[in-house]
């Protein structure tokens, strides 16, 4: 009964594999600094087809190894919805997001996850042209949590073309990253 017991155990502690992505105990950063940086809120004019150079090299990108890496979670994602919200001259546009597939990370989001776009973001014009055409549209989502000066937790990321290129980048990313 023992040996029953200790395998019922050692499943349990497996199948758990971390912490849950929505405990209100896990430890969460504030958003500032480097990780401000590695998780912009913003979208990579790639994966939008702006990137009329074809400059965007995911395999040589070392902030895309670095996000990966620190990040809760990559995933795939697809655009449900899309919301603009109109405070004064300014806009914040809202993607609704639904996780298509875990590629990396310990703490995903649940299922489907809003994200925010404001002005202050790089993104704001791309938002600003497409807005709801982005409905449907597929990326990879790099995704951390942070603490907010409330107390309150929000979602930042940075989205990446859903291509087999940048998956396989993610991927060397983590093999990398086990090995220091």
């Amino acid at each position: 009964m023992a040996v029953v017991a200790l395998i019922a155990l050692a499943l349990g502690a497996v199948s758990c594999g971390g912490p849950d992505a929505n405990d209100p105990s896990r430890p969460v950063a504030a958003y500032a600094g480097r990780q401000a940086d590695l998780f912009d809120d913003t979208i990579e004019p790639a994966a939008v087809d702006l990137d009329f150079d074809k400059s965007y090299s995911p395999r040589l990108d070392k902030t895309l190894r670095e996000r990966a890496q620190v990040g809760d979670a990559v995933v795939r994602v697809r655009v449900a919805t899309v919301t603009a919200k109109t405070d004064g001259p300014n806009t914040v546009y809202q993607l609704g997001l639904h996780t298509v597939e875990k590629l990396a990370g310990r703490t995903p989001p649940a299922g489907d996850f809003t994200v925010q776009i404001n002005k202050t973001s790089e993104s704001h014009g791309i938002m600003k042209n497409f807005e709801s055409r982005l409905v449907g549209y597929a990326f990879v989502a790099f995704v951390r949590e942070f603490a907010q000066p409330s107390g309150d937790r929000e979602v930042h990321f940075h989205l990446a073309p859903d291509t087999k290129e940048v998956k396989s980048a993610v991927g060397d990313a983590m093999l990398l990253g086990e090995l220091k």
